[in-house]
């Protein structure tokens, strides 16, 4: 996330999107009173600093090649499979904060690519068949 700066609000705004409570102890005699405050982070886009209205962040994915560890027929000395690492196909996710010109770039540079896919559920949490290390 691309925070270009941090600015104290007002009460009122503490339940909205993007705005977090800060509690700050402060001594008082023998007593420590907890006072609340309320911050907002403003949010520049990660391609074009100078752009903060209407940034949101942009999750997606990228095809990429990463290593994964598997049981080869090979035995250890313990009797254990010996352990491998072969390359696949997989995908890397990324964050992006953008505002809604580089949104309307990122759209217009994946067209080719969702004109010709398939549409799909989000992707669920699954456990991974082995470890994997991204390359």
């Amino acid at each position: 996330m691309s925070v270009k700066e941090t600015i104290q609000v007002d009460e009122s705004q503490k339940g909205e999107p993007g705005v977090q409570e800060v509690i700050t102890p402060i001594p008082v005699g023998n007593q420590i009173i907890k006072k609340a405050t309320y911050w907002r982070s403003i949010l520049q886009d990660d391609l074009n600093p100078e752009v903060t209205d209407g940034v949101s962040t942009v999750r997606f994915a990228v095809p990429a090649m990463v290593d994964e560890e598997y049981e080869t027929e090979e035995m250890n000395e313990d009797g254990t499979k010996q352990i491998g690492i072969r390359q696949i196909l997989d995908l890397k996710w990324y964050e992006a904060d953008l505002g809604a010109e580089n949104v309307a770039r990122l759209q217009e540079a994946v067209k080719p690519f969702v004109a010709g896919a398939r549409e799909s559920e989000a992707p669920i949490s699954k456990p991974a068949r082995k470890k994997r290390a991204a390359k």
